[in-house]
Formats: C-alpha cells, structure tokens, sequence
C-alpha cells in the first residue's frame, strides 16, 4: 500500500488547478455558445470562419472566440478548448467566407502574395474594427446565437 502526505496531496492538487487554468493563471470564464450561420435568403455558410471581438476596451487583447459553419451553417465557439463556448460580455462579430462566388473580391489572410482566396461576402463583414454584427453573450451562455449575412 503507498501513502501519500497530505501535502504532496495538496502540491498534486494545487498544480492541477494551475494547469487547468493555463499559462495565464486566469481561469477560464467561457460559457455554452454557438448558433447558426446563413445567408438573409437562408443559404447555410458553410466552411465561414466566424471570431469574436470584445467590444470592451479592458478585454481587447483577450482570446477571441472562434468557430467554423458546417454544412447547415451551425456552429459552437471555442475560446481556450474544444466548443468550450466565449466568455460572457459584448462583441463585434467577424464572418469571412472563402469559395468562390460572382463578383467577390479577393481576401488574404497573410501578407504575402499568392497567399489570398476569395471571401464570398466581399470583407464585407471582415473589418473588427468597424464590425456590422454586435452580439451579447450572457452569463449563461447563448447556444442559439442567430447569426445573418447578406
């Protein structure tokens, strides 16, 4: 039979909150999210990305809440880990939809050349700085999040 002190029981203990909580030591306060992503005429986005900015000014640099649309246009946002959901507050919402349509012009997720496709809804939606879409996630989470792009 092995016996373990009790204070290697609360070392054991301690370190695993820690390290639950990440490098920040912040834990995480993300809750349920996610919704459906479509088109104003009800087409689903398939394959969008979807991010979270908080409109908060103290939150700014937190970690963005991100999904991608499946087939139907759901999706569940994720912050630290898988579909863990967004942390409750105030957000611009980004949508970029890569795949070929008329007239869309050519979006580049990095700056060097070659490296661009096209964003079906034209950056429309792009911009976090001026977004078209604000969202509120409450304290409980929200996991019916309808979201529309034209």
């Amino acid at each position: 039979m092995v016996c373990i002190s009790r204070s290697v029981l609360c070392f054991i203990a301690l370190f695993c909150s820690l390290t639950l909580q990440g490098c920040s030591g912040k834990a995480s306060k993300a809750v349920p999210s996610g919704g459906i992503l479509k088109t104003t005429k009800g087409e689903p986005c398939v394959g969008a990305l979807i991010v979270l900015h908080p409109l908060e000014k103290a939150r700014v640099n937190d970690p963005k809440p991100v999904a991608t649309a499946d087939a139907n246009g759901n999706f569940v946002l994720r912050t630290h880990t898988q579909d863990d959901g967004a942390e409750p507050g105030e957000y611009g919402v980004t949508v970029v939809w890569l795949g070929a349509a008329a007239g869309a012009k050519e979006f580049s997720l990095s700056s060097e050349s070659g490296g661009g496709a096209t964003d079906r809804l034209s950056g429309r939606y792009g911009n976090p700085k001026e977004p078209k879409i604000k969202i509120t996630i409450p304290a409980n989470g929200d996991k019916n999040l309808d979201i529309k792009v034209e």
